[in-house]
């Protein structure tokens, strides 16, 4: 990369250190409440309850300074698409984290959640779904500590950015399903498991002679070692897969609660169904293709992982 970080790290502290004058600059309302009332009292205040009080010349600073930031941000946004360390989520934090520098310079406080599966005893109920908010004051020492442990943030994204610079275009490959600490190569598989129902053995044979074809190691639930509670090691290996698959065919709770799980961790699960499996509102807004045979399936699957991977399976001579 030709980017010079050394200068968007020059930039970074010069946005702190001003930063903080700016905060150390406000006089007023700067003790915590000592009550619990007063925590709710200050929950409830207009969002703009301290903003409103700064002196013109404060808020001019403040919005310079949020200017700074928005070009410095631009560099370190671009350079995330080519580092060869960064994901896709270091850009979503990216993201959280710029929002949350320009609100605790206006004073607010930010806050962001992921998606949640609400159910009840197995059953799957909905998903809320993600948001986003500025709109609770925060007080010039809250906003403060905010401040800075987000230009903290920001500047280790810049180590990484550096360290990237230095390695190999082809060591790394950048891959949409991967989170930052994934295993390569390993696949989860989320379907119906019954032993009584020998068709569903063949299907996931299928699909992990699919992956195998692409050196990647599929697994599912029921052949996970584990010598604690299995939904844990389920979670845990949702989170750790370099990809998820699931299959929809059975319509059962647990896959859409493990999809579920794994769309509120931000990854993508590549799902199929087989030909006139009913798709329930909680994903009928994402791609989810059928399949009218097992021959089927294996082409749509083997298509799907060449154009993820980027590569071409053992077995295509």
């Amino acid at each position: 990369m030709a980017t010079d970080f050394s200068n968007t790290r020059k930039l970074l502290e010069a946005l702190n250190s001003k930063g903080i004058e700016y905060f150390e600059g406000i006089d007023y309302c700067t003790d915590a409440p000592d009550s619990e009332l007063e925590w709710f009292l200050a929950k409830t205040r207009e969002a703009d309850h301290y903003w409103s009080k700064l002196e013109a010349l404060d808020q001019r600073t403040a919005m310079e300074l949020q200017s700074e930031l928005l070009r410095v941000i631009g560099t370190i946004a671009n350079c995330i698409k080519q580092s060869s360390l960064l994901t896709e989520a270091d850009r979503l934090d990216l993201g959280n984290w710029t929002k949350s520098i320009r609100a605790s310079l206006r004073l607010r406080q930010y806050q962001s959640w992921d998606a949640e599966v609400l159910h009840d005893e197995g059953m799957v109920l909905g998903i809320q779904q993600p948001g986003q908010s500025d709109d609770s004051p925060a007080s010039p020492d809250q906003a403060k500590a905010n401040f800075e442990r987000n230009i903290s943030n920001l500047l280790g994204l810049v180590d990484l950015l550096e360290a990237s610079a230095f390695l190999p275009s082809d060591e790394f490959r950048a891959n949409p399903q991967a989170t930052a600490e994934y295993e390569p190569n390993s696949a989860f598989v989320m379907m119906q498991i019954n032993p009584s129902i020998p068709e569903l053995e063949d299907r996931y044979n299928a699909i992990k002679e699919c992956f195998d074809d692409f050196g990647i190691a599929a697994v599912k639930a029921d052949e996970i070692e584990h010598s604690e509670v299995i939904t844990e090691k389920i979670m845990e290996k949702i989170r750790s897969s370099e990809f998820l698959l699931a299959d929809l065919t059975g319509e059962r709770p647990s896959v859409y609660y493990e999809i579920g799980y794994a769309h509120a961790l931000k990854r993508r699960v590549i799902m199929y169904r087989s030909k006139g499996t009913i798709l329930h509102f909680d994903l009928a807004a994402y791609n989810c293709p059928e399949y009218d045979n097992l021959t089927d399936l294996k082409k749509k699957l083997m298509s799907r992982l060449s154009s993820i991977t980027n590569r071409n399976p053992k077995n295509s001579g």
